[in-house]
């Protein structure tokens, strides 16, 4: 037999969301209320949501049910939460200089189809989601 390598997921390093050490094991409201805070997911809602399903499916068959419908009514709050919010028009998103309220001044820039933000120095690009803009003000 070959030796058993470590799993995919457990190389991947987040750079589009924050949480709080031990969140996941708190009940749905505190998840999606901590997830949807900006200082969090400074992208978006949906950089949240994508990391409550990250966790769920790093987890695997050793999730217990009962924590995984937890964990599924915390996604439904934010997709919730998500639907609620008026989104900014892709016509209206411009590269440039922003006021995040979490991080303080970013510089956002479109690589490809997608939108980042970059803080300076080495810190990594964070993806900025069509619901991250509410988050920004012009500088």
């Amino acid at each position: 037999m070959t030796p058993r390598r470590g799993r995919w997921s457990g190389r991947v390093a987040s750079a589009s969301t924050f949480p709080p050490p031990g969140l996941f094991t708190a009940d749905a409201e505190m998840i999606a209320a901590t997830m949807a805070r900006p200082e969090v997911s400074p992208g978006g809602i949906g950089a949240a949501i994508r990391m409550v399903s990250f966790f769920v499916n790093r987890a695997g068959r050793t999730l217990p049910e009962a924590r995984r419908a937890e964990l599924q009514r915390a996604k439904d709050l934010l997709q919730a939460r998500r639907a609620a919010r008026p989104l900014i028009p892709p016509e209206a998103r411009r590269a440039g200089a922003y006021l995040h309220v979490a991080l303080g001044p970013v510089r956002v820039e479109r690589r490809g189809r997608a939108w980042v933000m970059l803080r300076g120095g080495d810190a990594p690009p964070i993806p900025l989601g069509p619901d991250g803009w509410a988050h920004l003000a012009p500088a």
